[in-house]
This record gives C-alpha cells, structure tokens and sequence, in this order.
C-alpha cells in the first residue's frame, strides 16, 4: 500500500535566491495555511551535506517495495513513483538500504517522520501527515575550520528572516528547531527580528543539542550602543559575569533573540561527546594539549557516521586551538580571511600581517611599528566604511518578506546584528587588531564558553536575566542526560528519547499552542 502525500517543502539556503530574496511559493503557503495554518520549521547542524531523495529502480514499483515489508505503507511525493521522501520502516534499516535518502533530505524525513508520531499519527492512517519546512544550509564547508561554518551559518540566518517575516505576514504561526549547528543559524534570524522590534512573533523555539555558547542567548553584550545593565565592557562586575560575552570578536551572543520568541526550549544531554566531555569523564582532567588530540582522535573513532562528522571539526570546547589538526586552525581562519579582504583594500595594510615587519618593529624599527599602526588605521577605516554603507542601505520601516538584507563583509563576525553602528564597527576593529596584534589571533585570559547543547544553564542560571526567563517559563530546559548519548541521537530515536524528547519536550508544548498541523 502506498499513501502519496504533497511534496516536501523545503527552503535551500545553499542555493542563490531567485530574484535576491528567499520566499516560499504561494502553493506552499498554501499548504500550511490549509494543514493547520501552523509551520514547523526544522534546520539542521554542521557538516550536513544537501544528499537526495531516495530513488526507487526504474524497474521497481511500489507494490513490489512494500512487498519487502508487508503492510508497511511507502510516502512518496504527490505524483511520483520514483522519488520517496518517507519510507515508514525501522529507520536505520531503511537507512542502510538507501530508502531514507542522504544528507539533509535524510535529516528532513526522519525528523518529520518522528515528529508526526510523536503528535499522535495512527500506524494505519496517514491523512493527517504533517509536512514540516526543512531548512537546508551550507554547513559543510569542505573543510575542518569550525568558525567558516559559523558564518555560514550567520549568512544562512539573515537570509532565513525573509521566510520567517513572509510566515508572520500570511498569519501563519511558527515553531522553530535546530539541531547542533543550526542553533546559530535560527538564533541570526531571531537576533534580527527582535532588534527591529518583532516581539514574540516565534511560538516556540527548540535548541536541541545546540552548539553555541551556553550564555548565547543573554543581553550582555559589549557589541550594542548602549551595554545592557548600564556598564562599560572591562569595567565593574559585569565584565566577569558568565551572563557576559567572551568571543574575542563578539560571535557569542544574541542579544535580542529572546525578544522575537515567545517560549525558548533548551534539549541537551552532559553526555555529547561532539559538544564537550561526557559527564562519566568529569573524573578525568580536562583535556589539554596532545593529550586532549589522542582522546579526541579515540571518541572520533568510536563515534557514529554523523558524530565522526561532527568530531572531525573538532569538539566544540575546542573550535579555537591551532593544535592539534584534528581541530583546525581555530581562530587563524580570521588571519587568513583578513588577509585576503585587506590585500584588495590597500597594499598599505600588508603591514598587519607581514611577520618580517612585525619582527622589525619587536626589535626597535620605528618605521616599521608606524607602518603596522598606519595598516590597522586604514582597517579599522575600511570596517567603519563598511558599516556606515551597508546601514544606508537598510530601509527605515518594518521588515518586509520582499527586502533582502544586505550582507556584511569585513563585518561578518557581527551579521548576527541587524544593523551595526560606527560605534559598534570601531569597538570591533579595535577588537580585532587586538586579536591580531597582542594575541598573535590566539586568544589570551579566555576560554571557549562551554556549549548550551551539553550543560544547559548550568553555569549561568543564577544570573538575573536567566533566573527570571527560567522563573517565568520562558526558557525551559530539558536534561536528556540520562537517555541521550550521541550528538545526533535524535535521528533514530530510542523509545526513552521518543517519548521524553519528541513527545513531553516538543510536540506536547507546540500542541498547547500553535499545534502541529492539524493535530
């Protein structure tokens, strides 16, 4: 038996958008509005290749594929045999098999599968089968350097605000999960949409295992007009706050996320071995030099396919090292990235990045350490440019599905933020020529904040934003510690993780609200 259902839909951010602006159709829409007038939007994590739909042989029908699983119906698009979206069998046999798919079209049908059984979906009767919107970005970047799929991830979320206005303009409510990675991408989207003043407009935002900052949604930010509490970055109390930001080049934080959602669900397990040490290591020293590689290289090994990918960008506790190679570059990507950007400026910004001069001005050149100063000047000219260019070209007035925002290019470390002010782009040329010039672009007296997708709050509950979120209900947290083990667990979920995180964690809050199609 084979029940046809209407296409996918997904957004592909990896495409270039028709007409510079991302937008669903107006069948899809449609589709939404008709299934509930709700949509569930999922976005994948890091490392995740398009891949394709499952394809059944040219010889193959389907009466003859479920022949293979008596009584198990195959979903397949509205009119087509030939390629399937959903094979209802145990996942990862259908997996092995090839009958899921590959890559993020394999994320999409799982999720969505999981999804509908745990909103109620009877084993013989798919009419109310809900379609979710699958998110598909670039997160693999054909390389180990973590902090490029962190752009990519930033370029994914501002791209991802013409969707979400388009949704809150035809009136259709929203509910958003991401999985690893993916947290930076929806939390861009929502960073921008609070900023402009778009409150509460999300019904529900689900982090599962997020890999950013576990003080990523906080308002204490150096990177604002005016700092959130009242205080100067670097002076009084609120410099050593956990609630504080610490990226070097303020990659960190999202200052008005929280404002843009209504609810903000928190899905992560002491036992991600992708996001940090698992909580049976907490005995063991901390990792540190080849030590933390050899036991790196050993978790590598005994992981899953897709905690393998994870790994092999390196655990997330260690996005920033230069050593060893199993993590990268870390920060020395902005070395590389810089160098290429300020070459086209002037070659009167080589200075910056030349070691011979560098050496030079260590041993008393006056002349060189005037050309280094000249070089970061004209840099630190060429950001305020920027900002000042790329602002004249924000329009005044509400955001509008049909308005692509401009990106940002020597700014790109804060196109989290909507717009970026003079003040904000001088603070942040300082910040970099300070990364470049005292930290030899490897951050001194900080450390990689530990990942929200591994210890939740933990460390920063007490924090009066936080205390009051959680005291409210606004963010609600689930420790998945003592039934969720692997980075992509959710994938083929085990009945512990289908019932207490699919269940009681998602779809039983999105239920109360907005609703999962028509259930």
């Amino acid at each position: 038996m084979a029940t046809y259902l209407p296409p996918p839909l997904v957004i592909d951010l990896r495409a270039q958008a028709p007409n510079s602006v991302d937008r669903l159709s107006h069948d899809q829409i449609e589709q939404l509005r008709l299934n509930g007038n709700n949509a569930t939007i999922f976005v994948h994590g890091y490392n995740v290749p398009h891949g394709d739909w499952a394809r059944f042989t040219h010889n193959a029908d389907l009466p003859g594929l479920a022949a293979t699983q008596p009584g198990m119906p195959r979903l397949v698009p509205s009119g087509s045999a030939t390629i399937a979206t959903l094979c209802q069998s145990e996942a990862t046999d259908a997996d092995e098999r090839g009958l899921n798919g590959s890559g993020a079209c394999n994320w999409l049908v799982n999720m969505e599968y999981q999804l509908n059984r745990a909103a109620g979906l009877p084993d013989d009767d798919w009419r109310q089968y809900t379609r979710i919107v699958g998110v598909f970005w670039p997160g693999d970047t054909g390389t180990t350097e973590f902090i490029e799929a962190e752009f990519a991830a930033m370029k994914s979320g501002r791209r991802l605000v013409n969707i979400l206005v388009q949704l809150i303009e035809a009136g259709i409510t929203i509910n958003l999960i991401s999985h690893s990675l993916g947290a930076r991408v929806v939390l861009t989207a929502l960073n921008i949409l609070g900023a402009h003043g778009m409150r509460q407009r999300i019904d529900n935002l689900f982090l599962w295992e997020p890999a950013v900052a576990d003080n990523a949604l906080s308002p204490d930010t150096p990177f604002t007009d005016t700092p959130s509490r009242g205080d100067d970055f670097g002076k009084g109390s609120l410099a050593q706050s956990p609630a504080r930001e610490v990226h070097p080049l303020g990659m960190g934080t999202f200052p008005t996320a929280h404002l843009a959602t209504k609810n903000v669900v928190v899905l992560h397990s002491h036992e991600d071995g992708i996001l940090g040490p698992s909580a049976k290591d907490a005995l063991v020293e901390e990792d540190s030099g080849l030590l933390g590689a050899l036991r790196g290289i050993r978790t590598f090994l005994d992981d899953t396919t897709d905690d393998q990918t994870g790994k092999l960008g390196g655990a997330y506790t260690k996005k920033w090292w230069t050593f060893p190679p199993i993590a990268g570059d870390g920060l020395r990507y902005f070395q590389d990235y810089y160098f290429e950007r300020c070459r086209k400026i002037s070659k009167d910004c080589m200075p910056a990045f030349q070691i011979y001069t560098q050496q030079k001005a260590r041993n008393g050149d006056g002349y060189a350490q005037w050309q280094i100063e000249r070089a970061w000047d004209i840099i630190e000219q060429a950001i305020v440019d920027e900002a000042r260019r790329v602002a004249a070209t924000i329009p005044w007035g509400p955001l509008r599905a049909d308005t692509p925002l401009p990106t940002y290019d020597l700014l790109q470390p804060l196109s989290h933020h909507y717009r970026i002010s003079e003040s904000m782009a001088r603070l942040f040329a300082h910040k970099l020529r300070q990364l470049a010039q005292r930290d030899g672009w490897q951050p001194r007296d900080t450390d990689v904040r530990p990942a929200l997708g591994l210890i939740g709050f933990e460390k920063i509950r007490k924090e009066l934003f936080f205390s009051d979120a959680i005291l409210s209900g606004k963010f609600y947290l689930i420790n998945q510690s003592t039934w969720f083990f692997s980075h992509s667990a959710m994938k083929y979920p085990a009945p512990e993780i289908f019932e207490k995180s699919y269940q009681e964690g998602i779809i039983f809050r999105i239920k109360e609200g907005a609703c999962f199609g028509n259930y």
